[in-house]
């Protein structure tokens, strides 16, 4: 190997000085192979060799033998696709004996992953909107959640949108729409989606046939949905990116919230900060300014949004509660036994019966999450007063957060008794006036029913009297405590 200079003497010399091979070597000290394989400029210093590999009869029959596997499994979901360990644990179990490093190599340089291609996209304002599904985690009310991050962009002007679930249920799916929808004040004339089971039955790309709920969305927000092939998340390239904005800008660090209201409201904001002062590095504009422009071009919102709930039918039992996804909801006695229908929305569950709305619940978040309202269960609890001790939707229900304290705070041990007794007066009180008298009496730190009527009487509201109170005898052990008293004095004898 020779360096840069000697490489331009032995070019000028043989080019300009007109000087043989021979010469040249003896005048610079350098072998005559080295001048004749330089002095042309055939070569350059510095140049490698390609060398052409050559393949033994083992490495042929591998790499059949590996085609022949991924062949096989093509058919694989993306995410269950083979790897280059698998591939090498399925030729062990082949009788190979060969390292993996080996076929890793192997599988390298046969170039069985072609690198995708894709075409850059460019669009017109109003044109489109891109949509996906990613997860973040917050703290709700001090525990650590992962909520469904509903995603939503508009690539021309890169104008950004994130709603947040628990989940991403069709109910949860169609309200993200709606509310992208209100907060760019508009709709695009295309929305490009992964094919998400919530708006394709089967199929993909072209041949994706579409949900019967997705299509009356489409016809409210008149608008054309696409779908992506399978595996070619560049074709919505700008929302790709988007999940991982939204988690940087309104999940880092972990928010601390104490609802999901509180947590879209903190999402929201952030998106609109990021549209207020981001610009794109490929482009001039910054995205208020394209966004602004881009509201012009979307198409106007309907009258009145679609309702994104599911609705479904179900059946109350014996138990006075509905189940939905495995959680029970309570209803008023009088639906004993009744069909009623169902509105499932992300955070709330509707209860219907023949068009009339029974009850409204907030959606359980997890497997054992039942919303009992301790107000539904009053007659049965009259009828059947021993059951008052013991009683699920009385020591679990959904309550106000005073009649909750109270439970906490009586330390009588008929404490649940009173409960029933403070729920009856409701029946001839204004809610906010019975929970006022409890609040009072929770401030005693030794609340009673007694305390809470004590209250309402000087608000002059109630008289306790007039109400049907439930009474609990305690049970009378004397007999037990005889029983008890005679075998010790038996004892006593014997040992005698």
């Amino acid at each position: 190997m020779i360096d840069t200079d000697t490489y331009r003497m032995i070019r000028r010399l043989y080019t300009v000085e007109g000087l043989s091979q021979r010469q040249i070597a003896k005048q610079l000290g350098v072998s005559r192979p080295t001048v004749k394989k330089y002095c042309e400029g055939s070569h350059m210093p510095g140049e490698r060799k390609e060398y052409q590999i050559s393949k033994g009869p083992l490495r042929l029959t591998l790499e059949s033998e590996i085609i022949r596997i991924i062949n096989e499994n093509k058919d694989a979901p993306k995410k269950q696709k083979l790897n280059a360990k698998v591939i090498w644990e399925m030729l062990l179990k082949s009788g190979y004996t060969i390292g993996e490093s080996t076929i890793r190599k192997y599988i390298q340089e046969m170039r069985v992953d072609e690198p995708e291609i894709f075409v850059p996209l460019e669009f017109e304002p109003g044109e489109a909107m891109e949509f996906d599904w990613g997860d973040a985690y917050a703290y709700i009310k001090k525990l650590k959640t992962r909520v469904s991050v509903f995603c939503a962009v508009l690539p021309y002007s890169y104008g950004i949108f994130s709603a947040v679930f628990p989940d991403k249920t069709s109910s949860s799916f169609f309200m993200g729409h709606v509310m992208a929808f209100e907060y760019f004040g508009g709709v695009p004339r295309r929305c490009i989606y992964d094919n998400l089971k919530s708006a394709v039955l089967e199929g993909s790309g072209k041949d994706a046939v579409k949900q019967e709920k997705f299509k009356k969305l489409e016809a409210h927000y008149a608008f054309e949905g696409i779908f992506c092939n399978a595996a070619k998340g560049w074709e919505k390239g700008s929302v790709e990116n988007l999940v991982s904005i939204i988690r940087k800008i309104a999940f880092t660090p972990i928010p601390w919230v104490e609802s999901y209201q509180e947590l879209q409201e903190h999402v929201t904001q952030k998106c609109i900060q990021y549209c207020m002062s981001h610009r794109i590095k490929t482009r001039t504009r910054t995205i208020k300014d394209m966004l602004d422009e881009e509201k012009g071009y979307l198409l106007p919102l309907p009258t009145y949004p679609m309702d994104p709930s599911e609705e479904v039918k179900a059946n109350v039992y014996p138990d006075l509660t509905i189940r939905i996804g495995g959680i029970k909801y309570s209803v008023p006695p009088e639906y004993a036994g009744m069909s009623v229908t169902v509105k499932v929305s992300p955070f709330h569950v509707d209860i219907y019966y023949l068009g009339k709305l029974v009850w409204q619940h907030k959606k359980g978040m997890h497997p054992s999450d039942h919303q009992y309202i301790p107000e539904h269960y009053l007659e049965i609890l009259q009828r059947k007063p021993r059951a008052i001790r013991n009683a699920v939707p009385i020591n679990k229900g959904v309550m106000p957060v005073e009649l909750a304290d109270f439970l906490k705070l009586c330390k009588d041990w008929d404490k649940n008794v009173q409960f029933v007794n403070i729920l009856l007066l409701a029946k001839k009180l204004e809610p906010d006036t019975l929970l006022w008298a409890v609040k009072q009496a929770n401030l005693t730190g030794c609340p009673s029913y007694d305390r809470v009527c004590f209250y309402l009487e000087i608000l002059g509201k109630a008289d306790p009297c007039s109400v049907d109170d439930v009474k609990v005898q305690p049970a009378n052990l004397e007999q037990y405590d005889q029983l008890i008293e005679r075998r010790r004095n038996l004892h006593e004898k014997d040992n005698s």
